[in-house]
Order: structure tokens, then C-alpha cells, then sequence
């Protein structure tokens, strides 16, 4: 049905006959000249109707409003001097329509996409407009360029991937389980899987030494900003490995899809010990991006003249006692904000 997606075409194609599919993203008429930019997953291009070229090609874009699905059929030309548009990839061309065809007609939109203004309700209501979204699919492109390079860095490692059950048994975890139930067997239930766990450690015994999935897992949950009722995890199992084996194995992982995403990272990473991090920072996962250590001040409430203070300071093996130090922090706080 298209020749070429619409950033597929170049300075080099200037001449081309070609034939192009998409979205109306604008509708612009100058004086009977009517200009489109055709919108598809690619990109944009800048469509020109000029009934000095084809009076039925412009006869027929008159009718056109904004997320009409069109065929363009055309010819790629240079844009005239002062024209270019540097910020489109395509901006130094453009396509003279010879024929436009309506694949499918648009209703009035219920909001302008792209607007984030919108209420969310709304946006959810109309998914598959939301979704045309150039940055909402920017992130759907990202995370299938992360998957296929997660999976082509763990292939490349000896792994093999497995597709695991989804209805199965209920199995002890961390949450209640999503249970479905049997049409063949009345009374008795399937569980969704809150992780492959029983089936991953199966394939270790049956020797299969690396295994991985990237699986869908689902627990019953209220949600929260790291919790959610049903998410995608990277599953892994290794045989007959130390501790360094999984820290190399995850680094080189995790190098290969950030530069698939374009992002170049240095292993390997930095290392820390559970103690360490939550002795210093309180948390097993500490943002290192400021350097805020806190410090042990326990000697200091040891001699303290309250009593709550010095009580606690007492068993320095089973308390702690923690202060930050912020420079400059008498010039930054009031004294109500440190209060």
C-alpha cells in the first residue's frame, strides 16, 4: 500500500515517485495552497496540495481535518529557499500530492493531542488517541529496543529463554495471589504467577544451567508508586555460580541495553556492602548523587544529660544514633525548619 514510511525520504529521493500512509498531524490552507504534515510511527513529512499540480488532489484535501487517515500518492521535491525546517528530519523536502486518498475519516477530537493539560480520565478514556502521542511512543520504542537488547545480551551470555505457565498453582510469595477458576474442575482454582519461582528452580534441576524470561507477573496488591496489581520482570536463574558471576552478568546486561537506548555506561559499577549503605545513607538503595553522609554520634548522646539520650546511647551494639551533616546548613535552614 506505501512505497516508504515518511522519514524514510531524503534529500537523495528528491524526483521519486512514492507513495506515503498516515495520520493528518496539521492542516494548513495558504490562499487555495493546502499544506498537511502526514504524521506515521516514523515521523513527519510536509504534504503539498497545489491545484496548479493536481486540482483533484486538492479538491480532495479540502475535506481533510486533523488525524484523517490518508494514502498520499506524490512526488518529492526540494522545499523552496527559506523554507527548510531544521527541526524536522524531513524539513528539507517535501511531497507534491498527485492523489489523496481518504482511508478513514476523523470525528471532532475530544482534545488536541499531545495536550497534557488534559485530565487523565479523559486521556485514559481515549487510549488510542493518547497514544499518538510522539513522546508516549518514544517510550514504547524504548523499552522494545531495552527487551531485544536485554534478550540479545543474555543470549550472547549462554542464556535460554523460556515461556513459563500462567495459570498454575498457588505458590508461598509475598502477596495474595490472582485466582482463576476451573471450568473443568469445579470448586478448585488456577493462581495467576507472582513470580516463575517454581519453575525456573524445575529447569535448574533438569540442568538447563541458564535460564531467563522476561515474564509477566501478577500479585494481588494495593497499588503504590514500586507496586502495581500486574508488571514485567527480567527473570533469571544460573547454576553453579558465586557472587561475582551475577554482579558481572547483571553489568554487562545492564551496558548493553543502555547503549541500545543511547546511553553509554562504565563498568563495572560501584560496589558497596549492605552495611555500608545502610549505615551511611538508612537505605539499601541509596542515591549517590549527592554525597550526604549520615555519621555516627552515638559517643556524643552517651554523655548527654537526658535521660531518653544517654538511655539509648547505653547499647551502642542494638541503637544507633545518626546526625547529617550539611555544610553551610545555618545559612541555608531557620531555625523553625531544623526544629
Amino acid at each position: 500500500m506505501r512505497s516508504h514510511y515518511c522519514t524514510d525520504l531524503s534529500s537523495a529521493d528528491i524526483g521519486k515517485e512514492v507513495t506515503l500512509c498516515g495520520w493528518v498531524n496539521t492542516y494548513r490552507d495558504h490562499g487555495g495552497v493546502i499544506f498537511l504534515d502526514l504524521r506515521d510511527r516514523t515521523g513527519l513529512i510536509q504534504i503539498v496540495c497545489d491545484p496548479a499540480d493536481s486540482k483533484s488532489s486538492h479538491e480532495a484535501a479540502s475535506h481533510v481535518r486533523d488525524e484523517y487517515v490518508l494514502r498520499i500518492k506524490g512526488k518529492v521535491r526540494a522545499r523552496g529557499e527559506g523554507l527548510v525546517n531544521p527541526r524536522l528530519k524531513t524539513g528539507e523536502i517535501e511531497v507534491v500530492a498527485s492523489e489523496v486518498i481518504v482511508e478513514n475519516p476523523s470525528e471532532p477530537l475530544p482534545f488536541v493531542i499531545g495536550d497534557e493539560s488534559v485530565n487523565e480520565d479523559i486521556r485514559l478514556k481515549y487510549r488510542f488517541l493518547d497514544l499518538r502521542n510522539e513522546k508516549l511512543q518514544n517510550i514504547f520504542k524504548m523499552r522494545s529496543k531495552a527487551a531485544i537488547a536485554a534478550r540479545n545480551s543474555l543470549d550472547k551470555m549462554g542464556f535460554i529463554e523460556f515461556e513459563t505457565p500462567i495459570l498454575t498453582r498457588a505458590t508461598p510469595e509475598g502477596a495474595r495471589d490472582y485466582l482463576v477458576p476451573s471450568r473443568v474442575y469445579p470448586g478448585q482454582f488456577y493462581a495467576l504467577p507472582q513470580s516463575p519461582q517454581l519453575f525456573k528452580q524445575l529447569l535448574m534441576c533438569s540442568g538447563f544451567d541458564k535460564y531467563f524470561q522476561i515474564a509477566k507477573c501478577f500479585r494481588d496488591e494495593d497499588l503504590r508508586a514500586d507496586r502495581q496489581p500486574e508488571f514485567t520482570q527480567i527473570d533469571i536463574e544460573m547454576s553453579f555460580i558465586e557472587q561475582e558471576d551475577i554482579l558481572n552478568m547483571a553489568e554487562n546486561m545492564l551496558k548493553d541495553v543502555f547503549a541500545a537506548c543511547g546511553y553509554d555506561i562504565q563498568i563495572p559499577f560501584r560496589r558497596m556492602s549492605y552495611k555500608e549503605a545502610t549505615e551511611s545513607y538508612g537505605s539499601d538503595k541509596p542515591d549517590l548523587r549527592y554525597d550526604l553522609k549520615m555519621i555516627d554520634v552515638i559517643d556524643i548522646f552517651a554523655r548527654s544529660s537526658n535521660e531518653i539520650f544517654s538511655k539509648i546511647a547505653s547499647e551502642p551494639k542494638k541503637n544507633r544514633v545518626k546526625a547529617l551533616k550539611v555544610p553551610n546548613g545555618d545559612n541555608i535552614f531557620s531555625k523553625r525548619e531544623m526544629n
